[in-house]
C-alpha cells in the first residue's frame, strides 16, 4: 500500500513538473486581453482572405491562448467567429457598422512571430462547422460585463407578476442589440418598457386604420426621450417661405384620371431607406429624398445623395437639432448643390463644413411650397414625384405595420415635428393610404416606411408639403 501511495505521488509530481517544464507550451498569463485580440484578429483577417464565405467574419472571443518559447514565440489559440452582414467586397472590408448575425464558428490558429527580424506567420489550423448561438446567451454575452440577467430577473428587484414583462424586455434587448452600463440602468430601462407596454395598448384602443403598434427598437426610451433624439424641432412658420406653387402653371392637372395606386419606388425615383441615427436631422433626409426623385425626373439619373452636407453647411438650420425643408432648399441653391453620399458621408453629428465644389453632384433651381389639400398632392405626386412633408410622428414609437390613423388627440395635424417623403399612395380594405419613406433604418416599420390614411389630414400630413425645382 505504501509503495502504491508513493507511486502515485511520485505521477503526480513529475506531471506537475512537466506542466512546468522548460520549453513547453504553457497557459499566455503575461499576455493582456489586447494582445490576445490583436493575435486572433490576425488570424480572423487571414480567414477572410483565404475563405470562400460569401460574408465578413469578425472576432467575438478569444477562448484560451497558449505560448511557447521557441526560436521567437508560438501561440496557439482558439477563438470563436461571428458572421456579419457585409460582403468581402473590397468596399466592405474597411466598414466598421457591419451587423453580427447568431452565427459563429469556432476556429483554431498557431501564430508564430520573432520580433528581431520582424518575421510573423499565421497559420489556419481548423475550423468547426457553423453553429447559432442562443437567445439567452446572447443576451447574456451582450450584458456580461455588468450582470448576470437570470440572477437579477430572480433577485426581489423583478416582481413575480413582471416575469412575462421581463422576458418579453429579454427579447427586446436581443433583437435591437441593446447595451447597458450597470445593473440600475437595466432596471430603469425596464421600467420605462413596462410603462410603454400600457402605452402601446392604450394606440392599439384607440387605433382607427390597421396598424398595428408593439415593441420597437425605441421601446426603452420615455416618449419625452424619444421626442429629445428623434423629433427635437417644434416645426412652426418656415423661416424663408417658398412661393406657393399654381399646378397648372407647373403643368398639373388636378382634374386628369389618376390611377387607383402609384408608387415612385417602382420607377426608379426613391433611394434606399437611409438611418438619421441619434441625430435630429429628419429635415436634411426629407429634403434629400426630394431632390433625389427631382434630380432623376429632370436627368434620368438616381443619385444618394448627402445629409451630413446640409447638417455642416446649411447656415439657417438647426443641423442635429432639427430644421426645415424650406429652408434647406434655399441653402442647396446657395451651396451651390449636393455633394453624393459616398463623397460626403453621413455620421450622425455636426461638423464643419468641407464641401468641395468639384464634387458637387446635383443642383436645384428652385424650390416651392404645394397647396395643403391632399387631392392636389394626390395629383402633384404622380405627374411630378416624390414629395417632401413635415408631420406629428409621435405614435411612430410604437408603429410597426398596417396603415396607421390614430386617435387625434394623440396625433394633433398642427403640432408636426418630424420630416418625412412621400412617395406613393394606395387603398387597401377600403381604406386609402399615403405611403411614406422614413429615416430610422430598415428595422423599424415596414422595411422603413409606414403607410398613413390618406384624406383626413391625419398626423398634419397635408400642412406642410414641398418640393425642389430640376430643370
Amino acid at each position: 500500500m505504501r509503495v502504491f501511495v508513493l507511486s502515485l505521488t511520485l505521477f503526480v509530481i513529475s506531471s506537475l513538473h512537466a506542466a512546468k517544464m522548460l520549453g513547453a507550451m504553457s497557459e499566455a498569463e503575461d499576455f493582456d486581453e489586447q494582445q490576445k485580440n490583436e493575435y486572433a484578429q490576425k488570424a480572423v483577417d487571414k480567414y477572410n482572405a483565404e475563405s470562400n464565405d460569401l460574408f465578413k467574419w469578425e472576432l467575438d472571443s478569444v477562448d484560451s491562448v497558449n505560448k511557447q518559447i521557441v526560436t521567437g514565440i508560438k501561440v496557439d489559440m482558439e477563438f470563436t467567429m461571428v458572421q456579419t452582414d457585409c460582403t468581402k467586397q473590397a468596399s466592405q472590408l474597411t466598414r466598421t457598422d457591419c451587423k453580427k448575425s447568431n452565427t459563429l464558428k469556432k476556429c483554431n490558429a498557431e501564430i508564430s512571430h520573432r520580433a528581431w527580424d520582424k518575421f510573423e506567420k499565421v497559420e489556419l489550423k481548423g475550423c468547426e462547422e457553423p453553429f447559432q448561438r442562443s437567445k439567452k446567451d446572447r443576451v447574456r454575452k451582450r450584458l456580461a460585463h455588468m450582470v448576470d440577467t437570470e440572477e437579477l430577473r430572480k433577485s426581489h428587484r423583478v416582481k413575480r407578476k413582471d416575469i412575462i414583462p421581463w422576458n418579453q424586455f429579454m427579447d427586446f434587448i436581443d433583437e435591437h442589440d441593446k447595451n447597458y452600463s450597470n445593473k440600475r440602468e437595466i432596471l430603469k430601462k425596464f421600467k420605462i418598457f413596462k410603462t410603454n407596454l400600457k402605452a402601446i395598448k392604450m394606440y392599439q384602443q384607440k387605433e382607427h386604420g390597421t396598424a398595428v403598434y408593439g415593441i420597437t427598437q425605441f421601446a426603452d426610451l420615455t416618449p419625452a426621450q424619444f421626442k429629445k433624439i428623434y423629433l427635437p424641432y417644434q416645426w412652426e412658420e418656415p423661416i424663408i417661405p417658398n412661393r406657393m406653387a399654381n399646378l397648372e402653371a407647373e403643368g398639373v392637372y388636378v382634374e386628369d384620371a389618376l390611377p387607383e395606386t402609384f408608387d415612385w419606388r417602382e420607377h426608379g425615383a426613391v433611394t434606399g431607406v437611409k438611418n438619421q441615427g441619434m441625430c435630429g436631422s429628419c429635415w436634411a433626409f426629407s429634403t434629400t429624398g426630394n431632390v433625389e426623385g427631382q434630380w432623376f425626373l429632370a436627368k434620368k439619373k438616381l443619385v444618394s445623395l448627402s445629409e451630413q452636407e446640409l447638417v455642416d453647411c446649411d447656415k439657417i438650420d438647426q443641423g442635429c437639432e432639427g430644421g426645415l425643408p424650406s429652408n434647406a432648399y434655399k441653402e442647396i441653391i446657395r451651396l451651390g448643390g449636393l455633394e453624393s453620399e459616398d463623397k460626403y458621408p453621413y455620421d450622425a453629428r455636426g461638423e464643419s463644413c468641407h464641401v468641395a465644389k468639384p464634387d458637387i453632384s446635383v443642383y436645384i433651381n428652385d424650390s416651392l411650397e404645394l397647396p395643403h389639400d391632399e387631392k392636389q398632392m394626390q395629383s402633384w405626386l404622380v405627374q411630378k414625384g416624390p414629395i417632401s412633408i413635415g408631420i406629428n410622428a409621435t405614435p411612430l414609437q410604437f408603429y410597426r405595420h398596417g396603415i396607421t390613423h390614430p386617435w387625434k388627440i394623440f396625433c394633433e395635424p398642427y403640432m408636426l415635428n418630424h420630416g418625412v417623403l412621400i412617395v406613393g399612395y394606395g387603398t387597401e380594405k377600403n381604406k386609402p393610404f399615403w405611403i411614406v419613406k422614413n429615416s430610422w433604418g430598415t428595422r423599424w416599420g415596414e422595411q422603413g416606411y409606414y403607410r398613413i390614411y390618406r384624406g383626413k389630414n391625419v398626423c398634419g400630413i397635408q400642412e406642410m408639403p414641398t418640393s425642389a425645382i430640376v430643370s
